[in-house]
């Protein structure tokens, strides 16, 4: 666009689409940011994409206007600003001083009138102006160097535009709108007469002066009597839809010209309202002269460097290839803020042995190690031959402590929120420099990674020492645990990779065969995974009922909760799709994959991640052995391929119903604590209570009825819910979950008290400590606010679980390495924990086993663990 741009941007109409347009979000205090992000996102949109020389920013300034002096209804059926929306107008203001746009407003006018006086004036004196808005009123402005961009479908529209979306020109908008009225301002119009009719009316007769003079001519019986009815109501409505261009403005429009934007203002900014992309886009520039980052070529070098203090010293191992884990070409080390030393390791990059045996005496030392990830950097230290650290620190395990709601935890998005540091990807810098050297481009990349975590090293440390509970799980559960997972993942478990195979042979027949059968029954051959090919044919050709619509485009829903409900019906094809997909995942997911990913010693070593999933429960990557079917006996069947060596087996040991053991702790139920303290089946013994019978005489739909509610009350289910799991009526289920609370009276109490912990502070903790901040739990949505009510109700109920999981594998492992030192932990899913060792040894290493996990932490109630053992992971758990 020319340098004359201006641009004349509807504040309280963008502010307003994007509250609608996007739910739900808050950042992790609880404040609503749904609207500051959308109006951001658009802001900043515009402002890329045209780059306008001038720029201003309108809102409507509270008190009467001149329209509702002239009209006493005028948008008297508006609904007050919304709270949530209310308290972000601030914000939005702050966002558009950080980039240097003015704010304008006008007393006794709307918003409308001061951007229509603002265009008209500016158009006179030369510039380009372009409305951004998504308000069809201000089409009647357009023409003459005046355009509107429709904010919603990032449109410019000129006088061709309008003709083209609104069907006239834009001189003949006001008088449309004077017939047809607008809904949302309660200007009238002129009732029965629509927009399309309205719009046929103004295309006939050119003008509403001219329609109002003619009224004999009206054909339609019923507009022409609506219009001699209503002529001084279409009149008044024309005046009340007119936008201003003669406000008593004197303006310098000097003051609008835009110019750089304020980075740190900004950055603070989108920080505080944890909008990490944004944040970390406009991280403010570091200078450049603050910055050491040398390399280092030789031991003397090496050990001046590391001189220079004798505290913390923060490590980078990168490998030659990104994402793997070795060989490594590089370490860089820092002491200290804007310093960092990178040391070649791989010898083709100019590593030696003696600055390798430098790396080695440092990890040796005893001085504090701090790295983000110092799971990934140990297995990468110890592939290269390098020994593990004797004391470390994982500045990213301390951010997830901190805050595990967090959406990622990695490098560059903490090193921008905590310390508005930039830290380029390897991807970016590959695109300009693709191989690994040490020219200016890799040693700056290099050095920011060690340098950003000796930094976050100490301002993390600090929030830690102000949070006894916090610093206590940090140092004594997932701190210890990160080596403990570095060895499981080094250690792998092996892999039948035949066995696999021929599953997948047996799996691919049968899903051939279940193909056959869908096309017989479809009476043709489609794509069964197409989703709209799978519609045609259920809805259209066989014509069964549609049962639900998409969200999204509308379309008939082929879900697997709607294909399940037609299989119940009896319908052939929908049941034989759920089989065709369950069988499909099974062999492309596991079946095909798991091949893939053994490495070259025949082990699967899976990633283990601790600042993932904001409960605190670890989970598994590459691939994700959480997501493992079990229901099935095909799913079941997978762990068959997972095996241990020759003369091994594996111990499969699984606590057994430990949150519902934690929820009679927390509660100090007495109706729950004796039932577990006398071993009774819980489900039975629930059933008994519920339904006032004797545990002998429960039957087997009573007990699977109370194993619903047992479960179900630790995720708040509600009665619909449970209407639904069991096939009974919602009157049966509330029933049933009114005599489940009053047969366990604490469990309603310890849920009422968690719920107004988490309404009144936010957040809610585990037994041992570790938060879960709830910040969904004011959101005005009540789907999002019911989901977090049964979050902030379950975490510290699956929290404490996994608390305690940790903390047994911590003490598992010392026990182990003393006393069954051939045995060790591969893997862990969820509650389980697989250990491998000698055959010969197994009464010994079981005994080990269950004696810790089972003895880990005092409760009122014992906690149980199910052993099993066998040649695979499947025999060991049967």
């Amino acid at each position: 666009m020319s340098e004359k741009t201006l641009f004349l941007v509807d504040g309280s109409n963008n502010i307003y689409r994007s509250y609608f347009a996007i739910r739900g979000l808050t950042n992790s205090s609880g404040l609503a940011t749904n609207a500051v992000y959308g109006f951001t996102m658009m802001l900043r949109k515009m402002l890329r994409d045209h780059k306008p020389h001038s720029v201003a920013v309108a809102f409507d300034v509270s008190g009467s206007t001149h329209r509702q002096e002239q009209f006493a209804d005028y948008k008297k059926d508006r609904k007050p600003m919304p709270d949530d929306l209310s308290i972000q107008i601030p914000l939005a203001r702050e966002v558009l001083a950080g980039f240097g746009i003015p704010v304008i407003g006008v007393t006794d006018y709307e918003a409308d009138d001061l951007l229509g006086s603002l265009a008209c004036e500016a158009q006179r004196r030369g510039y380009r102006v372009v409305i951004a808005t998504s308000d069809k009123d201000f089409f009647q402005l357009v023409g003459d160097g005046i355009f509107v961009y429709h904010t919603g479908r990032e449109i410019l529209y000129d006088a061709e535009g309008v003709r083209e979306v609104f069907g006239l020109p834009p001189d003949k908008v006001l008088d449309v709108m004077a017939i047809w009225g607008d809904a949302i301002d309660n200007i009238p119009g002129v009732p029965g007469i629509g927009e399309k009719g309205a719009k046929s009316l103004i295309t006939e007769f050119g003008s509403l002066d001219n329609l109002l003079a003619n009224l004999e001519q009206v054909k339609k019986t019923s507009h022409r009597k609506a219009l001699e009815t209503f002529s001084d109501q279409a009149r008044m409505s024309r005046d009340l839809a007119r936008i201003k261009c003669d406000l008593p403005i004197d303006v310098d429009f000097t003051q609008y010209e835009l110019g750089e934007p304020d980075r740190a203002k900004l950055h603070e900014i989108f920080t505080r309202l944890e909008f990490a992309a944004l944040s970390q886009e406009f991280v403010p520039e570091q200078p450049a002269a603050k910055r050491d980052y040398r390399l280092i070529t030789s031991r003397i070098e090496l050990d001046a460097f590391l001189s220079r203090s004798e505290g913390a010293v923060a490590i980078h191992a990168e490998p030659l290839t990104a994402d793997s884990i070795s060989p490594i070409a590089a370490v860089a080390v820092s002491l200290e803020r804007g310093a960092s030393a990178i040391i070649p390791v791989l010898p083709a990059l100019g590593g030696s042995e003696q600055l390798k045996d430098g790396i080695a005496e440092l990890l040796r030392s005893g001085r504090m190690i701090a790295a983000h990830d110092m799971k990934t950097q140990v297995r990468r230290l110890v592939a290269e031959g390098l020994p593990r650290p004797q004391s470390f620190a994982d500045t990213m395990i301390m951010s997830y402590v901190l805050n595990p709601g967090l959406a990622s935890h990695l490098l560059a998005n903490i090193a921008a929120e905590r310390l508005g540091m930039s830290i380029q990807s390897r991807k970016d810098l590959a695109k300009s420099s693709p191989t690994l050297t040490f020219d200016p481009a890799w040693i700056s990349y290099l050095g920011e990674k060690s340098d950003a975590t000796i930094t976050l090293l100490e301002r993390l440390s600090t929030e830690l020492d102000k949070d006894t509970a916090l610093e206590s799980i940090y140092e004594t559960i997932e701190r210890p645990l990160i080596a403990i997972l570095a060895s499981i993942e080094e250690r792998g478990i092996g892999i039948d990779t035949g066995l696999l195979e021929t599953m997948s042979t047996t799996i691919g027949a049968q899903l051939d065969e279940l193909e056959r059968k869908i096309y017989a029954e479809a009476g043709q051959e489609f794509n069964i995974n197409s989703p709209s090919q799978l519609a045609t044919i259920l809805f259209e050709k066989l014509q069964y009922p549609v049962l639900k619509k998409t969200q999204k485009t509308k379309s008939s829903s082929t879900g697997v909760e709607v294909l399940n409900e037609l299989a119940s019906y009896g319908y052939a094809v929908p049941k034989l799709i759920v089989e065709h997909r369950e069988l499909h995942k099974l062999k492309s997911t596991y079946l095909d994959a798991l091949p893939q990913l053994v490495g070259s010693d025949g082990r699967l070593h899976t990633s283990f991640n601790q600042a993932v999933a904001s409960t605190g429960r670890l989970s598994s990557s590459d691939p994700n052995l959480q997501n493992i079917p079990i229901r099935t006996q095909q799913g079941r069947e997978i762990r068959r391929a997972f095996r241990a060596d020759e003369g091994n087996v594996l111990l499969a040991a699984d606590y057994s119903q430990i949150e519902l053991r934690i929820l009679a702790h927390i509660t100090q139920d007495a109706g729950l604590i004796e039932a577990f303290n006398r071993g009774a089946d819980i489900h039975r013994s629930t059933a008994a209570k519920i339904f006032n019978v004797m545990e002998p005489l429960v039957t087997t739909e009573q007990r699977r009825a109370a194993k619903t509610i047992n479960f179900g009350v630790l995720y708040g289910m509600s009665a619909f819910r449970l209407s639904n799991e069991l096939g009974i009526s919602g009157t049966e289920a509330k029933n049933f979950i009114e005599a489940y609370f009053g047969r366990y009276p604490r469990i309603r109490e310890y849920l009422d008290k968690t719920l107004d912990e988490a309404r009144s502070t936010g957040k809610v903790t585990t037994l041992l400590g570790r938060v879960r901040y709830i910040p969904e739990i004011h959101n005005r949505s009540w789907t999002v606010r019911g989901n977090a009510e049964r979050m902030a109700t379950n975490a510290p109920i699956q929290g404490t679980a996994a608390d305690l999981l940790k903390l047994a594998m911590i003490a598992l492992d010392a026990r182990l390495k003393s006393e069954a030192p051939r045995s060790a932990m591969i893997l862990t899913v969820h509650d389980e924990i697989v250990i491998e060792g000698p055959e010969s040894e197994i009464e010994n290493i079981e005994s080990i086993v269950k004696g810790t996990m089972e003895g880990i932490y005092p409760m009122s109630v014992p906690l149980a663990v199910d052993t099993g053992w066998g040649r695979s992971w499947y025999e060991a758990k049967q």
